[in-house]
């Protein structure tokens, strides 16, 4: 098993169009944010939590 590239650090904040996330990886905290134009990423983003590896894996 892999460890995560990163974890979702809060809860995400979900806005119109957008999901923000913060993220503790590697190389510290980091921001990413996933809008409607990334497709299932968009879901999966809205549906993530705290302590979430973040991408998530791919089934």
């Amino acid at each position: 098993m892999t460890p995560a590239p990163s974890r979702v650090t809060r809860r995400p904040q979900i806005r119109k169009g957008l999901v923000q996330l913060e993220l503790c990886g590697p190389e510290g905290l980091a921001r990413d944010v996933v809008t409607k134009r990334h497709g299932p990423l968009y879901k999966q983003a809205r549906d993530a939590e705290w302590g979430d590896a973040w991408p998530p894996a791919e089934d």
